[in-house]
């Protein structure tokens, strides 16, 4: 950029202000000399005028004084006029000092805004020079470039050697930096946006690579066309360099802090995993002692049946032995609930009504100094659940409640509605879910107990008094139902167990009685001819003798392979019973299909005690047995399928 050249309208202008009042004092100076002149001049004519009128007679023709007269009014008009020039002269040199005064005064405000302006221009210069930035204007209509000094020296160049220009500015710039500013002007230019920015690198001859910003103003005319771009080009390669250190520690830090976070995990895996090989051992550990008890009176009472014959002993042997094995698959049920590996059979249940008949059972389990109260929501919805292990849950609460009210309470048992949302959740559900709270008044649990409470075996009961699997079977079936079990206890001030349980829609209209199904029929026991399907031989002999005490002939093969072959040779049966697992590669679920495709319309029944079969088997639309079985249970069983 050039200094600046001196405005000529403006010294023209300040030199007529300066030349005025000279010229006014001229003209003050003639008038005052032609106003005594003229006075001079009125004297000398009065005097000549008095001499003539002495010496001489008046012409003939005119009055007598008539030439006097007008010689005097001529004089008095001379005077007049004297006077006024006198008064104007006057006012004239007072108009005149207050220019002069005035003049003066602008004089001083123009040399104080020439002083601004120079100190102005080299506040700018050391601005730019110290802080690294230059200046530079673009007519965009004429296509003229102006730069300044210290725009040469940012970029480095030569001002004697390069000619301002947009393609001299583009051409200074690292070449992968050029796309990206010449798309930014023209992106400036094309949306008329008023502010322009964009940053590049250079070469500079003597400092190396910089970074640099150009920062301009767009000025477009009436009609909103570009006219001029002007700015200011900024050398920022410090802050650039901190920016890219302080990048560059953030991604070591994030690297560091992610390193971390695995080894954290890690950890966090490891002692997760020793917690749950510390829980597993509880767990086998509290299995092996309950189910050696159970063994330890089937084993003795089998001993003892061996010995001893009388005969109402050896009731009372197998009486035990059969309650020890109720124990057991008691035992095994509750394993598989906390495990969420039972079979649920859910469906809508109306709470309202089921709570009603939950009344006598509770008071026929608890003592008559515990009141029970059962509040239900007018509008409570229906939830989908398997009755039979609600019930079951809901017992056992109320046996633990029992418990902890030795000396009488109240039990109460509250339904309600509610809707949960899964990012506030502490077990992240969502949705429309009935909520039933069953609350006691008795002794509470202290905050120790409370934290280990749904953990399988974990007791405070005397040895004997319980299994420690209540809370725990209940949490399981919760969980396994797609609601929660949530439990809160302080010390003195009772129990409260609060079951989430999936709402379901009714299946009848509101207050609409479910009508109960009409009961089934007895169907005679018919003689069957059986395929067992079993691998264990103890249990294959245990069974034949079973259903041969049923009446039914049986056939016993030890494989899937063996039983297609057996029927493939033309064995008549009724009836396939079959283990669901089995070695030998194909358990018997893929046998029930197998026979279903080359055998359809034969019935088949299946039997496990594995956690994972029931599931399986619903899936597949077969009914399923469940080991432990009773007598009558496997004749139901028996009934059943062949009735399907």
């Amino acid at each position: 950029m050039r200094e600046p050249e001196p405005d000529g309208p403006a010294i023209a202008g300040r030199t007529r202000m300066e030349d005025a009042p000279a010229q006014r004092q001229a003209g003050a100076e003639t008038a005052r000399d032609e106003a005594a002149a003229m006075l001079i001049g009125g004297d000398a004519a009065s005097e000549a005028l008095a001499r003539h009128g002495a010496a001489a007679p008046a012409p003939s023709g005119n009055p007598p004084g008539s030439t006097a007269e007008e010689l005097r009014r001529a004089v008095d008009e001379l005077h007049r006029l004297a006077a006024m020039l006198e008064a104007s002269n006057a006012s004239l040199g007072a108009a005149n000092t207050a220019l002069e005064a005035s003049v003066a005064e602008r004089t001083a405000a123009l040399a104080a805004l020439d002083q601004q302006l120079r100190d102005s221009e080299e506040r700018l210069r050391l601005a730019e020079r110290y802080a690294g930035a230059g200046t530079w204007d673009w007519d965009i209509r004429a296509g003229g470039f102006s730069w300044s000094a210290e725009y040469f020296a940012v970029h480095g160049l030569d001002p004697a050697a390069a000619m301002p220009g947009h393609a001299a500015w583009i051409a200074a710039m690292v070449p992968e930096d050029r796309a990206a500013a010449e798309a930014a002007v023209q992106t400036c230019l094309r949306r008329c946006d008023p502010d322009f920015r964009v940053e590049y690198r250079i070469r500079h001859p003597d400092r190396g690579e910089r970074w640099l910003t150009a920062r301009g103003r767009l000025v477009c005319d009436a009609g909103g066309e570009p006219l001029r771009l002007v700015g200011l080009t900024l050398d920022i390669t410090d802050r650039k360099r901190a920016e890219l250190a302080i990048a560059e520690v953030n991604a070591t830090l994030r690297q560091d802090m992610e390193e971390e976070t695995r080894a954290r995990e890690a950890a966090q895996a490891k002692l997760f995993q020793t917690l749950k090989l510390e829980a597993l051992g509880q767990l086998t550990g509290g299995v092996a002692h309950d189910f050696n008890n159970l063994l330890s009176v089937i084993t003795n009472g089998v001993a003892l049946l061996r010995r001893d014959p009388e005969p109402a002993r050896r009731d009372r042997l197998l009486d035990a032995m059969a309650q020890a094995a109720h124990r057991g698959a008691d035992l095994t049920r509750r394993l598989l609930s906390f495990a969420r590996r039972q079979a649920l059979r859910p469906e809508p249940l109306d709470l309202r009504a089921w709570l009603e008949d939950m009344r006598e059972l509770l008071a026929r389990a608890l003592r008559a100094d515990i009141a029970i109260e059962i509040e239900a929501a007018p509008d409570l919805w229906w939830a989908r659940v398997d009755p039979a292990e609600l019930e079951l849950a809901v017992l056992n609460l109320g046996v633990n409640a029992r418990d902890a009210m030795p000396k009488g309470g109240a039990l109460r048992l509250c339904a309600t509605n509610v809707e949960l949302d899964a990012l506030t959740d502490p077990d992240r559900l969502g949705g429309a879910f009935t909520r039933l709270v069953v609350q006691d008044t008795g002794t509470g649990m202290a905050p120790e107990v409370l934290a280990r409470v749904f953990e399988p075996f974990f007791s405070t009961k005397d040895v004997g008094q319980g299994t420690g699997l209540g809370l725990a079977q209940v949490y399981g079936f919760a969980r396994q139902s797609g609601g929660a079990a949530r439990v809160s206890s302080r010390l003195g001030q009772g129990t409260k167990v609060t079951l989430l349980l999936p709402r379901a829609a009714p299946t009848l209209p509101a207050g609409v009685a479910a009508v109960p199904p009409p009961p089934v029929e007895a169907v005679p026991d018919v003689p069957m001819r059986l395929l067992l399907v079993e691998d264990d031989d103890a249990v294959a002999e245990l069974t034949t003798e079973t259903l041969r005490h049923l009446g039914h002939a049986v056939t016993r093969v030890a494989s899937a392979p063996m039983a297609v072959r057996t029927l493939a040779e033309g064995l008549p049966v009724d009836l396939v019973l079959t283990d669901v697992l089995m070695t030998g590669g194909q358990d018997g679920l893929e046998l029930a299909k197998q026979l279903g495709a080359i055998h359809p319309g034969l019935p088949i029944l299946l039997y496990s005690g594995y956690g994972g079969a029931p599931a399986r088997v619903a899936a597949a639309g077969l009914p399923l047995l469940r080991k432990p079985f009773s007598l009558e249970e496997l004749r139901r069983a028996l009934v059943a399928a062949r009735q399907k």
